[in-house]
């Protein structure tokens, strides 16, 4: 981090020591994401990050949803997985912009932020942010919502405002019933009412003080869509010798594939029409190399993946599916070296106006897919509530078939991780 001081200077202010009460209050982060699969057409965005910029942004991103991937996959063996890594960073990084000392200092970190300095840091996030400001098929939104008769510190304020277009809110928490309402109506509006009861009324009390949400909502057509009258009941193998029978969607087209030795994979993008996102599935080799395929992708880059890929005439078979995916993430974050937030030590102090301690008590992430052939439609929403306390030439026809576990992305450019998961089933 400190090699990027020359694209990104060091603040110069000072921080402020927080100090705490006898009474430690909680920030309580709930991140949500969903998708569904469905199509619509887009205008392109001709909005571009500064390259340099834009690919280290692009990388920390990346870094951390492979780490957090690594974690959740530990964790919930043979389950199908999907999340935002995006929403879950992007919601995390709108807190450490009220962080200080220490609780910044692991956030910086565990995040895989390129830049400490504040301002910088907002930059990043707002350059992805405006490119889709008015776009049909990807919509980010952002909101605070902060307990009534307390106030945001102007520069925090100033900053998620300005560079996460995200209004302040003012709420009465107390009157839990209706402010759970009001914050799950403004999830369900920004996710095309794919997120329903995002919190509920008991996560809320006169204690919380501040909530930050986030939102992704993304609906795209694929350019080469699947003829519906194609998709077969096949054999979708579990492991060797076990197998279920799925809907197997079947087209023949040129996409850009790619094998990839050093993964024992193969790997094909499939764009979605008018924008720049597309999904990029991994398939091991082995219909048992799932797992060794998410180890050696801790060392292999998109970066790394698309530089091999060309254009080529292939017979994709993938799945019909629909996953959905729900944990918590205390456990997660702090092994990714994130745990001072979690205790009586969190240094929020550029939050509120009022000198009283925060720390955050809970991180939960829930996520749907449903892919078909026409095309996937996806959403996220994460919640934070703060409480008192190259040439190649063309091979023959290749077949890409994905009748076994995978690992896929959704994303933006061939660069930035918007969504990522693994199917083990259908």
């Amino acid at each position: 981090m400190h090699e990027l001081s020359e694209y990104f200077p060091k603040s110069k202010l000072k921080r402020v020591l927080s100090y705490y009460l006898n009474t430690t209050r909680h920030l309580k982060i709930l991140i949500f994401s969903y998708l569904l699969s469905c199509f619509v057409m887009a205008e392109p965005n001709t909005n571009t990050m500064v390259a340099g910029n834009e690919e280290l942004f692009a990388n920390g991103l990346e870094n951390f949803g492979i780490k957090l991937y690594a974690n959740l996959a530990a964790s919930n063996r043979g389950k199908n997985l999907i999340f935002s890594p995006f929403s879950i960073q992007t919601c995390a990084a709108m807190a450490r912009l009220g962080a200080e000392g220490s609780t910044a200092t692991e956030l910086d970190q565990g995040l895989n932020l390129i830049t400490d300095d504040l301002n910088a840091m907002a930059d990043l996030y707002h350059n992805v942010l405006s490119q889709y400001e008015k776009s049909d098929i990807l919509k980010i939104a952002n909101k605070i919502y902060v307990q009534k008769d307390h106030e945001i510190q102007d520069e925090y304020n100033k900053l998620l405002n300005e560079k996460f277009f995200s209004k302040a809110e003012e709420i009465n928490f107390s009157a839990n019933v209706e402010a759970a309402r009001a914050i799950n109506s403004w999830v369900a509006l920004k996710t095309n009412n794919r997120i329903q009861d995002l919190i509920s009324s008991s996560s809320l009390s006169s204690d919380t003080r501040l909530i930050l949400l986030n939102a992704i909502h993304f609906k795209g057509e694929w350019v080469h869509k699947f003829p519906e009258r194609s998709t077969r009941d096949k054999d979708f193998y579990l492991d060797e010798n076990n197998t279920i029978k799925v809907p197997m969607m079947r087209v023949e087209q040129r996409f850009r594939y790619g094998s990839l030795t050093q993964l024992d994979a193969t790997v094909l993008e499939m764009d979605y029409k008018d924008s720049d996102l597309s999904m990029l599935i991994i398939l091991p080799n082995s219909r048992t190399g799932l797992k060794d395929l998410e180890e050696k992708l801790k060392t292999t880059s998109l970066k790394e993946i698309m530089s091999v890929m060309f254009a080529t005439k292939v017979i994709v078979e993938i799945p019909k599916f629909k996953a959905e995916f729900e944990v918590e993430l205390q456990d997660a974050f702090k092994q990714l070296g994130i745990s001072r937030m979690f205790g009586p030590q969190a240094e929020f102090g550029k939050m509120l106006k009022s000198a009283e301690p925060l720390q955050v008590s809970k991180v939960v992430h829930k996520a749907f897919i449903e892919v078909n052939e026409k095309g996937t439609e996806a959403a996220a929403a994460t919640g934070m509530c703060i409480r008192h306390c190259s040439f190649v030439p063309e091979p023959k026809l290749i077949m890409f078939k994905a009748d076994h576990p995978f690992y896929y992305f959704i994303i933006i450019s061939g660069r930035i991780a918007l969504f990522q998961g693994a199917l083990n089933g259908c």
